[in-house]
């Protein structure tokens, strides 16, 4: 059962880094993602990071971090504000 449970996860980690580079290669954004993290490049603004833990998704920016459970509207929403 815990295998099966960390299965899961790794799956919703794996899918989660997908969605996040799907949608940054359709808005033309520069990015690498190594590890827990994805480092988004901006020309006229600063870095944006977004970071994987065992309890949920931050989206970094310089002036503040932001705290997802999950992947979703919120979260891209959040994301775009960010990088346009």
């Amino acid at each position: 059962m815990l295998a099966m449970q960390q299965n899961c996860v790794m799956n919703d980690y794996y899918d989660s880094i997908s969605l996040i580079e799907d949608y940054l290669n359709l808005n033309n954004i520069e990015y690498q993602a190594h590890g827990n993290q994805i480092e988004i490049y901006l020309l006229d603004k600063n870095q944006v990071r977004v970071e994987f833990s065992v309890t949920g998704i931050l989206l970094i920016c310089q002036k503040k971090e932001y705290f997802f459970e999950k992947i979703g509207i919120d979260f891209f929403m959040q994301l775009k504000k960010l990088i346009v």
